[in-house]
């Protein structure tokens, strides 16, 4: 009989949780390339070779934390969607989830950071993932223009553009402040001057 791989059991998958979240912490505080794949397995209470066994190399854990990352928002957008908040309310619950995983927003800012240079192994990920987001907003803000929620005289994909930077801007400025920047306030004021007059 076959042996059931470790990752498939309730301790395998316990294993596999643990060493996410440490290397969640770790490329949050180090970056990718600052952190040792040893630091990750004594963070999660495992040896090298327990790493190993469920992620062969530090690429493939990065894959993993990006990919918990990108389920998480997918499901926070589904939930929104299928809500009434209208588009205030959807910008409002997108920076406050972030806002809430303060530990994975560092980390995306330091990975987004990171991956500009080509050569970076969540390089593809993160275009990938910001031209998603921009197409993903683009229907948002047009439906929501098409709505008269927002004003029209901006393109939706330049607005697109706009608000993924000022919700990427403002995290950024909170991450490298001690002293809290009232950034869901800062976001709210924007956002009602897209209101129509």
């Amino acid at each position: 009989m076959a042996r059931t791989p470790t990752y498939s059991t309730p301790e395998g998958r316990a294993t596999r949780e643990r060493l996410i979240d440490a290397a969640k912490r770790a490329f949050a505080a180090r970056g990718f390339r600052g952190t040792a794949i040893d630091v990750v397995a004594a963070e999660a209470g495992v040896t090298r070779q327990g790493l190993l066994h469920h992620f062969p190399s530090k690429v493939h854990l990065l894959v993993a934390v990006l990919e918990q990352r990108d389920l998480e928002d997918k499901a926070l957008a589904e939930e929104v969607a299928a809500t009434d908040v209208g588009f205030e309310g959807m910008m409002l619950a997108v920076l406050d989830h972030s806002v809430q995983r303060e530990s994975l927003a560092r980390l995306f800012t330091i990975l987004s950071a990171e991956s500009i240079d080509a050569d970076h192994p969540a390089h593809a990920h993160f275009l990938d993932r910001y031209r998603q987001a921009r197409a993903g907003f683009t229907e948002w803000i047009a439906s929501a223009q098409a709505a008269g929620e927002i004003v029209d005289t901006i393109a939706p994909d330049q607005l697109a553009a706009v608000m993924i930077a000022v919700l990427d801007g403002l995290q950024m400025q909170q991450h490298l402040d001690d002293e809290p920047l009232a950034i869901e306030q800062t976001l709210a004021a924007l956002l009602r001057t897209l209101r129509p007059a």
